[in-house]
């Protein structure tokens, strides 16, 4: 597997770096390690400077600026090394979700790693932030990273992970990279599956059926998708039993992405996992989409899985 983690010296890349640490990624991954510096502030041109001082003095800024990053991502390198996972560092000068998705274009990575707010401060997603971008145009799953893992603060050993399944093509990727990823065993897993009756759907029935006929068809509508949520959940359960994690299951009833982020709640998830675009077939996030919406509002670290 090829990971990128992008950083920037942030409290959040820390965090990062950290869960890359806790994924556990199979022998012979690659990660890399790249750090944006973005320079906001030169050097003013001055009455007394020449063309070559002024070169001097942005030459200046920018390699102070490299030098921490270097001395930074060599840092994480260390803490990351182990054997058979190949470790790579760069340095890039640019913005930063364009020099994120060159990377994951040009090294052709398979999961990105990138802190919510990065140093921006920001409390949540804003359009336009990098973590927003990312989400929005990366071709790779990603991982959006909120304040170290809860169960390092916990000081417990296991983590707490809940995957959301829906029978679509990435809800079943979603579950081949979370038994790719190597979770301990002391993992405690929960699979979540959401059924969801369309608004317009009820709303067509009892506009063609009246109401009593409407509400005995969106009764058989969800008796349906519980029936066949129950049997997905068994074979999802089925496929990752056999790494004996401690795993519960659960077929609830309502708008998916709400669901998600109440059950985030109830289980004190450290991760959710979930496919990007489910049964929607959408191309790529649109704002209100389930992804989006659990990935904007998770209190956790989220895995949108591509």
């Amino acid at each position: 597997m090829k990971v990128l983690l992008a950083v920037d010296q942030s409290r959040n890349s820390l965090a990062a770096a950290h869960w890359v640490q806790g994924l556990h990624l199979s022998a012979n991954s690659v990660v890399y390690i790249l750090d944006i510096v973005e320079i906001k502030q030169w050097p003013e041109w001055t009455a007394f400077d020449d063309a070559s001082q002024f070169r001097d003095k942005i030459a200046a800024v920018w390699e102070k600026a490299t030098t921490k990053a270097r001395r930074f991502i060599s840092r994480l390198a260390d803490s990351l090394s182990r054997p058979r996972l190949e470790v790579r560092t760069d340095v890039v000068e640019g913005i930063p979700g364009v020099e994120i998705l060159t990377a994951i274009d040009q090294h052709q990575i398979d999961l990105v790693v990138v802190g919510a707010k990065g140093l921006s401060g920001m409390k949540r997603f804003l359009l336009g932030s990098v973590s927003e971008w990312v989400l929005s145009d990366a071709t790779c799953s990603v991982l959006v990273v909120r304040g170290d893992p809860r169960w390092i603060r916990r000081k417990a050993r296991n983590m707490r992970v809940l995957l959301a399944a829906d029978g679509s093509q990435d809800s079943q990727r979603a579950v081949t990279l979370f038994k790719s990823l190597n979770f301990p065993k002391s993992t405690h897993l929960n699979i979540l599956h959401v059924v969801e009756t369309p608004d317009s759907l009820t709303r067509m029935a009892y506009g063609f059926t009246g109401h009593l006929r409407a509400t005995q068809l969106t009764a058989a509508i969800k008796q349906t998708g519980e029936q066949m949520g129950e049997i997905l959940l068994q074979e999802t359960r089925r496929t990752l039993g056999r790494r004996k994690l401690c795993i519960e299951a659960k077929v609830t009833e309502g708008h998916a992405a709400d669901e998600i982020l109440k059950a985030i709640k109830q289980t004190r998830a450290d991760l959710v996992v979930v496919g990007s675009r489910g049964l929607t077939g959408l191309r790529r996030f649109l704002l209100g989409s389930v992804a989006h919406k659990v990935a904007r509002n998770s209190s956790c670290s989220v895995l949108i899985v591509r």
